[in-house]
């Protein structure tokens, strides 16, 4: 339960005190399920149809998780030519991708302090729906003849012309945090599905599974939001004490967030929960929450920096972490093993875990058991 700004940092009742140790233990035992068990981010769905819409994208029966995948693939084989990397990402407005661009730049020095030959080009979108300049510089890297582009559509089909211009050039493509496209040789990742169920439980748990929630989601056309409101949905979809009152479109953006919080709260002031698709939009409920003086909880999804310092601060209640800056530099890792001739997975999910209470002040390697350190030959 979030305290009021006068409250902050007095815990008044015994009930609250008795909510929180509730939260906190729930809220444990989801992060160690996520940190031990990673290995049940291998899905073993089937194959999604063709109207993924309603399949939840990112299900895929060739998926592991670097959790697993790690202890099997060995040290990094040498590679003595020179190699450019592209990766056309979305923009730098959004601190996620800021974070994974700067992961993306992090790989490029480690590969380099390690004797490989690797430039990295990091680029972003103006915009989160500068869909045409997306394309435009994604195709520039492609007519540059780099040796491999990693991608981060900002739709699901705005990027199609020079994905299909880089297969015809013999370019390969990771996509990176987005779902699978024929077009990628591989896709490293989140599980976005598993992210909304993650935050729906989490609300669950916190809330006395029972009571009224909502879901913000992301821009409509976004498979990642799709898959992350698909598993918000259909972990609520057999609870019978849980009311979903409503799931709007909040297109990523701070301020939508929170005119459409200040507007729930106002139609429903007992509600209890909201889930949003990023922690852009989250930090923006954020606001309207505390400004109504309301002790609805708000879980985020990314893990920027942003949200993770507002959850040690007491503000936000937790975020699904993808520790963005790890992703990115798996994904390089898996292009110049894919670059050096090695089979890599389909689909590669990153590791992913609520950050609350809890688990706020923990590194990487205290939620997950090891540190991300790739091994050279």
């Amino acid at each position: 339960m979030r305290l009021s700004k006068k409250e902050n940092s007095l815990q008044t009742s015994q009930e609250g005190i008795k909510m929180k140790k509730t939260r906190m233990a729930a809220a444990t035992a989801m992060a160690l399920t996520v940190a031990m068990g990673m290995s049940a981010f291998a899905a073993e769905a089937d194959l999604p149809s063709a109207d993924v819409a309603e399949q939840g994208y990112d299900f895929y029966d060739q998926a592991v998780s670097y959790n697993d995948l790690r202890e099997t693939l060995g040290a990094i084989p040498k590679l003595d030519e020179e190699i450019t990397i592209g990766f056309a990402t979305k923009t730098f407005e959004n601190e996620f991708w800021r974070m994974e661009g700067e992961g993306a730049e992090t790989a490029e020095k480690t590969f380099q302090d390690a004797g490989y030959k690797l430039t990295v080009d990091v680029r972003g979108a103006q915009t989160e729906t500068d869909e045409e300049g997306q394309l435009t510089l994604l195709m520039d890297m492609v007519n540059k003849g780099y040796n491999a582009i990693l991608v981060s559509g900002i739709s699901e089909a705005n990027l199609v012309p020079g994905m299909e211009a880089a297969m015809e050039a013999g370019i390969d493509l990771t996509t990176v945090m987005d779902a699978f496209t024929p077009y990628s040789s591989t896709t490293v990742g989140a599980w976005h599905y598993q992210a909304g169920v993650q935050g729906a439980e989490w609300i669950y748990n916190t809330i006395g599974q029972k009571g009224k929630v909502a879901c913000i989601t992301g821009l409509s056309q976004a498979t990642a939001a799709q898959a992350r409101t698909q598993g918000f949905n259909d972990f609520y979809a057999d609870k019978s004490d849980i009311e979903v009152v409503a799931v709007q479109n909040g297109d990523w953006d701070r301020q939508k967030a929170y005119d459409i919080t200040e507007t729930l709260l106002q139609q429903y002031p007992d509600l209890g929960g909201i889930y949003c698709n990023n922690d852009t939009m989250a930090m923006g409920a954020l606001e309207a929450v505390t400004a109504a003086d309301s002790d609805c909880v708000i879980v985020g999804t990314d893990g920027t920096s942003e949200a993770v310092e507002s959850i040690k601060a007491g503000e936000l209640d937790a975020t699904v972490d993808f520790f963005p800056n790890i992703m990115s530099q798996i994904a390089v890792e898996m292009q110049v093993r894919k670059l050096a001739g090695e089979d890599i997975p389909k689909v590669v999910y990153a590791p992913q875990s609520i950050r609350d209470a809890s688990n706020a002040e923990a590194s990487f390697e205290e939620i997950f058991g090891y540190e991300y350190a790739p091994v050279f030959e």
